[in-house]
């Protein structure tokens, strides 16, 4: 009996996979959220990974609420060690305008393959960077404090206990990109 119902356990599992695929994106978004908090009761870090939770959805959301000059798949990357790493696998594989959204999490990674470059350190600004940002048109995120008023476009800040959005209006206006009215009404803007 234990054999059985152990079996028809995961033959129901193995199926699962297939049933994902015809999901809406956002059920899945969602799911792979529930999964996550889930797992951070059990880790005793709620607080924590409940905040690199929501930063993952606002990447996924300012990629799908940002106008780049030319259409392409959206690379999302990380460089340096953010808690994020953990987190942005989930993206991996999402759909924006018909297009799958990628992550790159390598050490060493070329700014020019990336539509969004999150960077862990503020100390990764450069002048050389910024430059980079104008030629390709990459959207660059920090949750370093200060990120926005020193040159970088958008900065996550926990404000009260609630994740903020800080946005460099000039330095993305720089880079030839546009982001939506209705993200720039939920954010603090810096002219």
């Amino acid at each position: 009996m234990y054999c059985v119902s152990s079996m028809l356990k995961n033959i129901r599992l193995n199926y699962i996979p297939i049933a994902l695929k015809f999901l809406p994106k956002q059920v899945l978004f969602g799911l792979v959220i529930v999964i996550n908090a889930m797992s951070g009761f059990a880790e005793g870090n709620n607080a924590i990974s409940r905040e690199f939770q929501l930063k993952t959805a606002y990447l996924f959301h300012l990629a799908e609420l940002a106008e780049w000059p030319s259409p392409s798949p959206v690379t999302i990357c990380l460089q340096g060690l953010s808690p994020l790493r953990s987190y942005l696998p989930a993206l991996e594989g999402q759909q924006i305008n018909g297009n799958a959204v990628h992550i790159r999490l390598d050490q060493q990674i070329d700014p020019a393959s990336c539509r969004i470059l999150f960077l862990s350190n503020i100390d990764a600004l450069s002048q050389g960077l910024n430059e980079q940002t104008k030629i390709h048109h990459i959207l660059l995120v920090s949750d370093a404090d200060g990120f926005a008023a020193q040159g970088g476009m958008v900065e996550f800040a926990m404000r009260e206990n609630k994740l903020k959005l800080v946005i460099n209006l000039p330095a993305v206006k720089q880079a030839g990109l546009k982001l939506s009215s209705k993200l720039l009404r939920m954010a603090e803007i810096l002219e």
